[in-house]
């Protein structure tokens, strides 16, 4: 039993109990923690779910810090109850249906939480207001001592639709985020699932207004089924259109941030500099304080009374030379518009200066706060085109359209073979030469189709290959058999269009003979037997090697386990995870393509080597690493939309509190930032 007040726990006992008393007087709440089995998991389930509230409180508390909003530094956020008819009746939130004390400010936060019994609440709030902020300090709160074992967690709404039941959703977005809650029992059970379905994570829906207006209501209804304790953070109007269409949230209470007052802007922006550079903002202040009415004034007021604006105030006023009395230039900022556009660019700029001048940085790439915009610009336009809020690595070419995608892809796949066949034949098989991009063509439409549903790439692969007797994870026999059915179907179907694309070409290769010479020979036997060695040559060229593939890609998932929970959890670790699949993928598909061909076909020739090269081109075309190194790592940054190196690119701007980190993916800081950089830039 624990009996704590806040923070300080008073009285502690482990162990089997059955009945507990405290004596004396109750200084808050009496919490009662359960073993795992209590919890419906077993121990391995258990040390999983530690693992991932650890791996969130890093998350969060790095959020902050990388910020500047450590409680010390933080503003002062406060927040009111919102009006009633943005939440449910009190009968449906409190047990007496009295409603509860929900006033309070940033490090409060916690409190007004567990003051609604239901334990369901919407946070409410302006663009800037500090909604997502807030929800980080919540779950920091709620990780110190859970009663309950839950594990609270933010989920982006942006990428929700709410056709798909939010419960199958969540479970998803656990498995992509925190690859090792895909790691099956013998049973098959997953403990995402599990964790879902026993109430063990507390979801922190976070921008319930980026789904798109036409769904609210859907949304609304789904949020509403979902039976579970939740919290739900989105700007007021939007919330508010969706409420009167159908109801607020069922059984949840609502609060609403107010906004930031001048005194409190104040305080925190002088605290937060150097005392030789007070005066600068005082001289601010002062002028809005005897001027209250100019134009001026009652712009910059309004941009001071947001917690993104000032926080964007502190970096390019505080860490800069720059003077925050150019604020006051009404003919350079004529609206409170401009005042932030002015705050965004600055800020961007002032960040990626400081980093070029850091001497931490010394011998890494310098990013020109002008090149750095327009990249990151590119990545804002390429979210805002999907409607999404998560930069997933593997989606980044999504953004290309899709005759780009076909025609890199086709020249890609058909420049391996034309090299061999250069090298073994000169320029003496002229009909070779047009094989191969034929083929690309057919195998770009085929990726390409890929993106087009549900315009996503290929998901990286979470296999470790294993070169040694298998641990006791083994997947169980479902699962196993899933993923090597479609692997090769996937493999089968490539290679049949890649044999079909050759029979073809070699179909019209003899029409043409057969209309050139045909008039001694016959045209007709010239069409027969272009049909049967083009066409059906073609046909078991792409079964063998279909198959050959398919095969190679069994054979590797054998020797393939799961994602551990010692893994690390960040892009680049599943992006390093999904290169070793994808080459040992690619190998054993060149290797067993070129084999079986070579013994179907003869080893007299070269088909065996192109189908082998060909094969293990495909296959590298076919994965979520193969897409990023030819798109992102190649196409991209020849086209000047993204650096060389990228990967560093977004570490870099992770590091900056120019984006954030969200398991496997990342977002920018706010949704501000983002809509900012999706337009063009202003001088």
């Amino acid at each position: 039993m624990r009996v704590a007040k806040g923070y300080e726990i008073h009285n502690h006992s482990s162990g089997q109990s059955w009945n507990n008393a405290q004596i004396g007087v109750n200084h808050g709440n009496i919490w009662l923690t359960s073993p795992p089995g209590s919890l419906g998991v077993d121990v391995k389930q258990a040390e999983l779910l530690q693992r991932l509230a650890d791996t969130v409180r890093e998350a969060s508390a790095d959020g902050l810090t990388r910020w500047g909003l450590r409680d010390r530094d933080a503003l002062p956020v406060r927040w009111r109850i919102a009006s009633e008819d943005l939440f449910d009746y009190w009968e449906k939130i409190q047990l007496d249906g009295a409603p509860p004390l929900l006033e309070g400010q940033f490090t409060a936060i916690r409190q007004t939480y567990e003051a609604v019994e239901s334990r369901r609440l919407v946070i409410l709030g302006r663009a800037g207001a500090g909604k997502t902020v807030l929800a980080h300090r919540l779950i920091l709160d709620l990780l110190k001592n859970s009663p309950t074992g839950s594990v609270p967690m933010l989920f982006s709404l942006a990428d929700w639709n709410p056709s798909t039941e939010l419960r199958h959703w969540l479970t998803e977005r656990l498995i992509r985020d925190y690859p090792f809650l895909n790691y099956p029992n013998p049973n098959g059970a997953k403990p995402a699932e599990r964790f879902i379905a026993r109430g063990l994570i507390l979801p922190v829906l976070d921008g319930f207004d980026e789904i798109p207006e036409e769904h609210h209501s859907a949304a609304i209804r789904g949020i509403s089924n979902l039976d579970m304790p939740l919290i739900v953070t989105s700007r007021p109007n939007e919330y508010a259109r969706a409420a009167h269409q159908t109801k607020a949230v069922s059984g949840a209470a609502a609060i609403i941030l107010e906004d930031i007052t001048l005194d409190d802007a104040k305080t925190y922006l002088l605290h937060s500099t150097g005392k030789t550079r007070a005066p600068a903002w005082e001289a601010v202040f002062t002028h809005l304080r005897t001027s209250p009415y100019d134009i001026v004034s009652r712009n910059l007021t309004a941009v001071l009374t947001s917690p993104l604006m000032i926080t964007l105030a502190r970096t390019v006023y505080n860490d800069t030379p720059d003077e925050p009395g150019e604020l006051l230039n009404g003919e350079r900022f004529p609206t409170a518009e401009a005042l932030e556009n002015h705050l965004l660019d600055a800020y961007l700029r002032a960040v990626y200066t400081r980093r070029n001048t850091d001497p931490q940085h010394k011998g890494s790439p310098n990013w020109n706060p002008d090149q750095a915009r327009r990249w990151l610009s590119y990545l804002a336009n390429h979210l805002i085109s999907n409607n999404a809020q998560d930069l997933a690595w593997w989606k980044l070419s999504t953004a290309l359209n899709s005759f780009t995608r076909i025609l890199v892809t086709a020249a890609t796949v058909g420049f391996v073979p034309i090299l061999a066949i250069t090298y073994y034949d000169g320029l003496t098989a002229p009909e070779m030469l047009l094989t191969w991009p034929t083929y690309g063509l057919a195998l770009g439409a085929i990726n390409d189709a890929r993106f087009a549903r549900g315009r996503m790439g290929r998901d990286p692969e979470r296999l470790r290959i294993l070169f040694r007797s298998r641990s006791k994870g083994i997947r169980p026999p479902k699962t196993y058999l899933k993923n090597s059915w479609a692997e090769f179907t996937s493999a089968f179907a490539v290679g049949l269009a890649c044999g079909l694309a050759v029979g073809l070409y070699y179909f019209l290769f003899w029409i043409r003979d057969g209309l050139t010479y045909g008039l001694s020979n016959g045209i007709i036997d010239e069409l027969a037997y272009g049909f049967t060695h083009g066409l059906l040559g073609g046909l078991i060229f792409g079964i063998t090697a279909g198959t050959a593939t398919g095969i190679a890609n069994i054979l590797v998932s054998a020797m393939g386990e799961n994602h551990t929970p010692q893994d690390a959890v960040n892009p680049w670790h599943l992006l390093k995870m999904d290169r070793t699949v994808t080459l040992a993928r690619s190998t054993a598909a060149a290797a067993t393509t070129g084999l079986t061909v070579g013994l179907v076909f003869g080893f007299t020739n070269e088909l065996g080597l192109l189908a082998g090269l060909v094969g293990g081109t495909v296959r590298l075309m076919l994965s979520a690493w193969g897409t990023w190194l030819l798109f992102v790592r190649l196409w991209l940054p020849l086209t000047r939309r993204l650096p060389w190196r990228s990967k560093c690119f977004l570490e870099d701007a992770y590091d900056l509190g120019v984006m954030r980190r969200t398991g496997v993916v990342y977002q920018f800081r706010h949704a501000r930032l983002r809509d900012h950089l999706a337009t063009p830039c202003r001088t």
